[in-house]
């Protein structure tokens, strides 16, 4: 019975050996498809673990931002007060001086000037702040991943950021505040009284007429031409604001780290989508100025009657003062404001932030986009 058996396999020994070469291939090329597929599995679930933190530690950031915000607005709004204090004019006023018309012509200027820059000044403030909150969030995120005990990143830099850098760094929106503001206030009450100052007190004035006003005042104060915002740079991050740290004679690593932070930021505030940003937020503020201008003009339609509509209707230049200088309110008035949310939801400014986040929070073994 061996024999026979044996005698078989003898005389079929090649198509045993090619059977099992079949098999034996198929086993192995099997198991290849399985790790292979296994390992696919494992990477799958890593990347979305990695996109699940980054996300999380992304949104949250931004939630950071949305509190920081509303927590400088008040800070901006007393800056803005102090230096056009429209107030102290109404009492002046109401004691009937012999030099009344040219303070009423100092109101009308003041009036219009604090409510632009209530524009201005929340639309710099929250495009900035998101700026570098997503800055220091991707280096945040950084330091999750890797402690920060002096590991160096392909990037050649340590990515830990100390509490004093990330205040120093920080520090920059409280000095636009205190200072670019203001001199940015200066030079948007010189535009405005350009364009203002050649309407007498009781010429009457339509809703179009005062559009045409805000149009030119931003054409004065926007006089760029690729990047229109770009004038409104030198406010938030001057030479003068952040010293060039480099021409000091010994340079601490803080400083060192400091000086990049700020660099990037120049980067990023001298970029097309920056301005971008900035420009769209900037037309939204006009836009909700006007409405509040066309409301008072529709309630002046209720009040006497009219038949026409608020194109047709004219208001006299010093009856328009007040109402122009209380919409500064609805522009960064307190929480909870209508134009600031609408702001902070802005999918422009949300973009924006997420290109800045991932940018900095790009690490080497990961490849997931936010």
């Amino acid at each position: 019975m061996l024999a026979r058996l044996w005698s078989c396999v003898k005389r079929h020994k090649r198509k045993f050996i090619l059977l099992g070469s079949f098999f034996g291939g198929s086993w192995l090329l099997y198991k290849y498809i399985w790790k292979k597929i296994k390992e696919i599995r494992d990477e799958e679930d890593k990347q979305y673990l990695i996109f699940v933190r980054r996300q999380h530690h992304f949104d949250s950031n931004q939630r950071t931002c949305n509190m920081t915000v509303l927590g400088m607005v008040p800070n901006l709004r007393e800056t803005l007060i102090k230096s056009l204090d429209t107030e102290r004019v109404k009492e002046l006023l109401k004691s009937n001086p012999p030099n009344k018309l040219e303070l009423w012509e100092e109101l009308k200027v003041m009036s219009v000037t604090r409510t632009l820059a209530a524009v201005y000044g929340t639309c710099m403030l929250s495009v900035m702040l998101r700026v570098q909150l997503n800055i220091v969030g991707g280096y945040l995120y950084l330091d999750i991943l890797h402690p920060p005990n002096g590991v160096k990143h392909e990037a050649g830099h340590n990515c830990a950021i100390p509490p004093k850098v990330q205040e120093r760094y920080l520090s920059l929106v409280k000095q636009f505040i205190e200072q670019g503001f203001l001199d940015f206030i200066h030079y948007l009450r010189l535009a405005v009284a350009k364009e203002i100052g050649c309407f007498p007190l009781k010429e009457l004035v339509s809703l179009d007429n005062m559009t045409s006003v805000f149009e030119n005042i931003r054409e004065r104060v926007e006089c760029g031409v690729d990047k229109p915002t770009l004038s409104l740079y030198p406010y938030l991050l001057t030479s003068e604001q952040v010293p060039d740290i480099a021409m000091t004679s010994v340079m601490s690593p803080e400083d060192q780290l400091l000086e990049r932070l700020v660099s990037e930021t120049r980067d990023i505030l001298e970029s097309s989508d920056f301005h971008t940003v900035l420009k769209e937020s900037i037309d939204r503020g006009y836009h909700c100025v006007l409405d509040g201008l066309a409301d008072h003009y529709k309630q002046q339609i209720s009040d006497h009657g009219h038949n026409s509509g608020i194109h047709h209707i004219s208001i006299a230049m010093a009856k328009l003062i007040p109402v122009i200088n209380s919409l500064m309110t609805n522009i960064c008035g307190d929480a909870p404001n209508q134009f600031i949310q609408e702001l902070l939801l802005m999918d422009e400014l949300k973009q924006l932030a997420a290109n800045v986040y991932e940018a900095f929070s790009q690490d080497p073994s990961e490849k997931v986009a936010i």
